[in-house]
This record gives structure tokens, sequence and C-alpha cells, in this order.
């Protein structure tokens, strides 16, 4: 049965409520959709494609005589990679702001202090980490590649840190699968990837152990 003249006056007019309705909530609403985006994403996903130089780390010992003295968090120091011996520095990407009220998250930088593979210069960015709402886990990207000049890292991806054993320790792994960090690989045009995925076993956890400040946890006890 069709509708009547009344009946089609009433959808129509109904229609056309419903649409301006719509052009309201459209033209109030995506100021506060991007800003729920802005809130919602992460300082980190605008880490550079590539990896910087930063003077200033190539001679341990003034790195050390800077942190000593300074207010370091947690996470800062320097930490050294236990499979093979790369030395590599934490610090904060920018410091404190004045402004204890500030909203912008602490970012942090891993640096490159002396590297297993030569042919990266101290001082290469290797990765960016911010804090997260669980003390001592830090949302990271981290480069995985290098371009063909052999000195630049590319390609970062997303990683958790953790700190463990009373912080004299840093986990890195990626969604539940331990890292295997492999210089060797840096090798020019032979290997691309720094890092490679492993199945993560009970007790093989592979990661860094903090050289500066001193572990409060030895790396290697001493007993008597």
């Amino acid at each position: 049965m069709g509708l009547t003249s009344p009946q089609i006056s009433t959808s129509i007019k109904a229609g056309a409520r419903l649409s301006l309705t719509v052009t309201i909530l459209l033209s109030v609403f995506p100021v506060s959709l991007r800003s729920a985006v802005k809130i919602e994403e992460s300082v980190l996903e605008s880490t550079p494609k590539k990896s910087e130089i930063i003077i200033g780390y190539s001679h341990p010992d003034s790195i050390v005589s800077r942190m000593a003295s300074l207010p370091l968090h947690a996470v800062e120091g320097l930490w050294r990679f236990a499979s093979e011996g790369t030395l590599m520095a934490i610090e904060r990407n920018s410091p404190e702001p004045a402004d204890p009220y500030n909203t912008q998250a602490s970012v942090y930088r891993m640096i490159i202090v002396r590297g297993a593979d030569l042919s990266l210069r101290p001082g290469t960015v290797m990765g960016y980490l911010t804090t997260t709402a669980k003390r001592g886990v830090y949302d990271a990207r981290i480069y995985t590649s290098r371009l063909d000049n052999g000195t630049t890292l590319s390609s970062p991806r997303t990683f958790t840190v953790t700190l463990t054993d009373s912080d004299s320790r840093l986990n890195i792994s990626d969604y539940g699968k331990s890292l295997r960090f492999n210089w060797w690989r840096l090798l020019p045009y032979m290997y691309r990837h720094i890092f490679t995925r492993k199945e993560k076993s009970p007790g093989d956890i592979k990661g860094c152990f903090r050289v500066f400040p001193a572990p409060s946890i030895p790396v290697e006890p001493r007993y008597l």
C-alpha cells in the first residue's frame, strides 16, 4: 500500500531534520575527534625514518661525568648488550621541563657509545623510548636495518623495553618474542637486519645490563 501525500510530506520533513542534525554534529565533532586522536597517538609516532648522529658520545668517561652531575631517571645510564658487548647510553631527548604540570611525555634516546661494529659511529641514535602507565615498562621505536652507506640506521619498529632486577637489567622484546641483537648483520650489502626474532623461552631473556650508575645487583655476584 502506497503512502498518502501527508505521510510523504511528514517523511520529507523528518529526513530534512535528520540531515540538519547530522550536519551540525559533523561540524562540531571533528575537532573533538582530532583532539582524541592526538591524545591517543604516541609521541614516538614521529620518530625519524633514519638515525642521526649526536656529538658528545665518543668518550665513555665524559658521558659518565655528565650523567653523575644530573638527577637521572630509572632507565637513564650506560648499558651494555650482554651477548656482544655494544655500549649504549640512554638519556632524555631534551631537558626536563621546568613546569611540573607540563603534559609532554618524557622521551629518551638510545645512543651508541661503542659498537661491536666499528662502522657505526659513536653518537648514532639507535632508537627512542617513552614511558608507559606501568613502571619500568617503556614503549620503544628501534631501528632494525641499515642503509647501503653502511653508517645510517633505518626502519624503526615498535618494541617494548622493560627494566628488571632492581633496574639493573634491560629486556628488549617484540610482542612476546625475545630479541637477538646481531651487530655482525650490519656488514653492508650482505645482511640488512640488525635484529632477528627468536621464540622466548623461560630464563632466556636477551637485552642489556647496567654499567652506570653501578647496579644494586652485580652482573656477576661474588661469593665469599
